[in-house]
């Protein structure tokens, strides 16, 4: 019964600034209890809670200064729609700036690598920039405008609320997961893929190597391996998208979200498994200009006086990729477990 109270206060308090919550928190519990009989019971409780009415217009009523561009009544719907309207937006704007420069870029034959990447980037970050502030701006103009004419407002009357609208209180901050890190890790996300797309369908398809003060430019990979390594990346964009995109709706670490990074995790290891221990990875042109200068290359990947073979950096490539994958799920795992410990 207590929690039905603890999840009421909640509610309210945390539309509200955060200096003004604890001492709204004491003085709504009070007033709660005041009006409880000393048995009350659940139903006695939910009337009394029906009394006070909804969370959202007592939030409003606790407001010190009530004079505001979106009103309490629909500010966490206004947040919500933010969290996922502008970090969308802004996010294939950025991939669409980036392939747009790169492409641009790419087409002048005067351009060198350095200039495509850095021309790409910059125009992704530009474009995605501007589309995603664009999306603020108009997702609050479209709030303003509902509320103002009743669209909103009509969603937020006490008749329509009801109890089992109640958020739970959340337990402890450390089980949450910032949004800023799904974002982040969503961005990185993107911007990877797309470089290594336009890196393995012609756009970037250079390795170089300098030699006398000349540079000697050739294609990496070979066309082969490309025509598989594009949609395998794309797979795993996919998947890692998609954890992203359920961290940023959970905010939470749930058995759910767990279980997804770990298939999110254990497919990505899996594929880039297979894509190292391909035969066909490197092109004639790469592999003819490696053995040009195979001396000097041996001399830099040697450790400790011992050559440092292919298959030994596959090894130790693989190891690497295999010891990363199980730490995510295993950090995914150890999160879940202690949330619902310390749930309990």
């Amino acid at each position: 019964m207590d929690n039905l109270i603890e999840r009421y206060v909640y509610d309210v308090t945390h539309r509200l600034p955060e200096k003004d919550r604890d001492e709204v928190s004491k003085e709504l519990k009070f007033n709660i209890y005041d009006m409880l009989s000393d048995n009350a019971d659940e139903n006695e409780i939910k009337t009394v809670l029906y009394e006070l009415g909804s969370p959202s217009s007592l939030a409003e009523k606790y407001q010190q200064k009530p004079r505001y561009l979106i009103s309490p009544a629909v500010y966490d719907e206004y947040v919500r729609v933010l969290k996922w309207v502008v970090p969308l937006v802004g996010t294939v704007a950025l991939v669409v700036g980036m392939i747009i420069g790169a492409i641009d870029t790419a087409g002048n034959d005067m351009a060198d690598i350095s200039h495509v990447i850095s021309k790409s980037i910059s125009d992704g970050i530009s474009l995605g920039f501007s589309a995603a502030f664009q999306a603020l701006v108009w997702t609050t103009i479209g709030f303003v405008i509902a509320e103002r004419t009743g669209t909103k407002a009509d969603k937020s009357k006490d008749s329509e609320w009801k109890i089992e609208d109640l958020p739970e209180v959340p337990s402890n901050n450390k089980s949450r997961i910032p949004l800023s890190d799904s974002i982040t890790e969503l961005i990185v996300i993107v911007v990877f893929t797309v470089a290594a797309i336009l890196w393995c369908s012609g756009h970037l398809p250079f390795a170089f190597i300098i030699q006398n003060g000349n540079t000697q430019v050739t294609r990496l990979f070979s066309s082969s391996f490309s025509a598989i390594f594009i949609p395998a990346i794309a797979v795993i964009a996919l998947f890692g998208i998609c954890e992203c995109i359920i961290k940023i709706m959970k905010r939470r670490w749930t058995p759910f979200v767990c279980g997804t990074v770990i298939v999110s995790n254990l497919v990505s290891m899996g594929i880039m498994l297979y894509l190292i221990n391909r035969p066909d990875v490197f092109s004639e042109e790469f592999t003819a200009l490696v053995s040009a200068n195979d001396s000097r290359l041996q001399n830099l990947l040697r450790f400790g006086g011992t050559s440092v073979s292919n298959t030994n950096i596959i090894l130790i490539l693989g190891a690497f990729i295999v010891v990363c994958s199980l730490a995510a799920c295993g950090t995914a795992i150890y999160k879940t477990i202690k949330t619902g410990i310390v749930k309990k």
